[in-house]
């Protein structure tokens, strides 16, 4: 599958714009091989070979090929956009009483057009408590997914999220998948 993200992000001192794709070049039983790239500022293409449980094995970045945990940093950096929004996926999940439905709704991206549901907060603000003892207060949350024709998988086509953390950090973020190709 090919996955092109566009978004924004910011917290209270800082602004940005970014793209992210990906393009998976193999499966196997147990591993994906995905080529990225990611555009802030300038390009930083690279290639990542994951476990299916999300492990990262390798990230090749220019010249340079980390492993262990700068392999699983580099993967949070350059998978950003949609290590986010599974993120916000994942939490749905484990606090499905703090989100509920509203509606589907029919997307079109590139020649693909597809049911997604939407989901927003049931009030907000609404503070979610974190395995690790910190709190995350969410000020806003738009998300939408769907199972595109000829997949599988479940994804994530708009995240629009808003919130502030128990230690005083304020962030925004806006991601939309522009693009995508099922193989």
């Amino acid at each position: 599958m090919t996955l092109n993200f566009n978004g924004n992000t910011s917290t209270m001192t800082t602004s940005r714009s970014f793209t992210y794709s990906y393009s998976t070049v193999y499966v196997t039983s147990t591993t994906y091989k995905v080529d990225g790239d990611y555009v802030a500022t300038s390009s930083h293409p690279f290639t990542a070979w994951l476990l299916k449980n999300g492990t990262a094995l390798a990230v090749e970045i220019g010249q340079h090929n980390d492993t262990g945990a700068q392999a699983a940093s580099d993967v949070q950096t350059y998978f950003g956009g949609f290590a986010s929004v599974q993120g916000f996926l994942q939490e749905q999940s484990l606090y499905s009483n703090l989100f509920r439905s509203n509606g589907t709704s029919l997307v079109t991206i590139g020649s693909q057009t597809f049911t997604v549901t939407n989901y927003v907060a049931v009030s907000l603000p609404e503070t979610i408590q974190l395995c690790n003892g910190e709190a995350d207060t969410l000020t806003f949350y738009n998300l939408s997914e769907g199972t595109p024709s000829g997949s599988t998988v479940e994804l994530p086509t708009y995240a629009n999220i808003a919130a502030s953390t128990s230690s005083g950090k304020h962030f925004a973020f806006t991601v939309q998948i522009t693009a995508f190709t099922v193989a």
